[in-house]
């Protein structure tokens, strides 16, 4: 199963010393210690050292990263968390609760990265498209969006529930590599077939949702991506021509 020592928190662009404090706080609760603070609006100082409390050392362990798509690119999945859906069903925002992320975990081995956006925007579309799964809190609608050690800590709690009493499996996560392979030889064939670009991306988001929220391993997409790179290798530029009578 995923380890605890194999999760990570990244906090993007935090506007408040404290709240880094009290995430790191959060964290050592749930024994994750790896914490990495993307372009930080804030100091970093003094006051996130009082509000860390005994999780002073995963505050003083925190890693300041410029670039999220690098950072992305260490870890066999990145969750990416929202508190706001939108009025219409949405790819880029299709969504898991912690608890259903975490049975996911449960039996597989691998790296995962727990992405949480800024306290006033949260995460872009542009960000959690980048992700393989997004995490929401099932929380009352009329004010769904929790302080940001809040969810941290919720989304942590449900995982430490449920990985530290997971039975010990054999299957791996796919890495990032397999799936962004993947989906690179689906938009070969797609192209190949003349399939319209929007599509295309919306094929490319709902593949990368599928198996990040569903029971697939790395011999999974594997196989899957045998047979997709030998069709995309077998159709010729321009396409398939279409059966007569249709």
């Amino acid at each position: 199963m995923v380890g605890l020592d194999e999760l990570a928190v990244a906090l993007v662009e935090p506007l408040y010393d404290q709240n880094v404090g009290y995430v790191a706080r959060v964290m050592k609760n749930f024994g994750v210690t790896r914490l990495y603070v993307v372009r930080p609006r804030c100091e970093l100082g003094d006051e996130a050292v009082i509000y860390s409390m005994h999780g002073r050392d995963v505050l003083e362990g925190a890693e300041v990263v410029d670039d999220m798509a690098a950072l992305f690119k260490r870890f066999d999945m990145v969750v990416g968390t929202t508190g706001k859906h939108g009025k219409r069903p949405s790819m880029v925002r299709r969504f898991i609760t912690p608890e259903e992320l975490a049975r996911r975990l449960a039996g597989y081995s691998g790296s995962v990265l727990l992405v949480f956006g800024r306290e006033d925007i949260g995460l872009t579309n542009e960000e959690l498209a980048m992700c393989d799964a997004v995490v929401t809190i099932p929380a009352n609608p009329e004010y769904p969006t929790l302080n940001l050690s809040h969810a941290v800590a919720v989304i942590l709690y449900e995982l430490y529930k449920h990985l530290g009493r997971a039975p010990k499996r054999e299957r791996r996560l796919p890495t990032r590599g397999e799936v962004d392979l993947l989906i690179h030889y689906t938009r070969v064939l797609s192209t190949k077939l003349g399939i319209p670009e929007h599509k295309v991306v919306k094929v490319e988001l709902m593949l990368r949702r599928v198996i990040a929220h569903c029971d697939v391993s790395s011999g999974d997409v594997r196989a899957l991506l045998g047979i997709m790179r030998r069709a995309a290798e077998a159709v010729p530029d321009g396409g398939v021509q279409e059966a007569p009578g249709r």
